[in-house]
């Protein structure tokens, strides 16, 4: 303990009574200002990446709620699983595995009847459900462009 306090030189101090050369202060200056920049640029990253993809519906509860968002005025699912050698429609996608087929529609605004029925096919129910969401989230962002989505009457999507 005494060989840390006899190195100890009060006079090695400032105590605040004197400044810093300028280079020290230049240096703390500009050191502050690259973490202030390195800040602003992770926070404009994180907030764009979370802008730019919507996130993915994960299970059942996600696509009601995104759904419902989407769909004010409702919407109508039905899932049909096809087993393995089980006959599939003639539009059904070539595929060697079990397919599932969704069909939905969403209840036009103005009239309050049901819309263009659209079914879409995939290799499992939550890639099935997460092609809904994207269909009708496309279906908002053109409708809000001015444009029109055009469906074909099956899709393969993967999931």
């Amino acid at each position: 303990m005494d060989a840390i306090l006899a190195a100890f030189d009060p006079r090695a101090f400032r105590w605040g009574a004197s400044s810093a050369p300028w280079h020290e202060t230049l240096v703390l200056v500009l050191v502050i200002a690259a973490m202030a920049a390195a800040t602003c640029v992770l926070i404009f990253l994180h907030l764009r990446q979370r802008t730019r993809r919507p996130k993915r519906v994960t299970d059942q509860w996600q696509v009601l709620s995104t759904m419902g968002e989407l769909c004010p005025r409702g919407w109508q699912a039905q899932i049909t699983l096809y087993g393995q050698g089980a006959p599939v429609p003639a539009d059904a996608p070539p595929a060697r595995t079990p397919l599932v087929e969704l069909e939905w529609k969403h209840f036009d605004e103005h009239s309050g009847r049901g819309g263009m029925a659209r079914r879409m096919w995939a290799r499992t129910i939550g890639g099935a459900l997460q092609a809904m969401v994207d269909d009708r989230r496309t279906d908002v962002t053109l409708a809000r462009s001015g444009r029109r989505n055009p469906h074909s009457s099956s899709k393969l999507e993967s999931g």
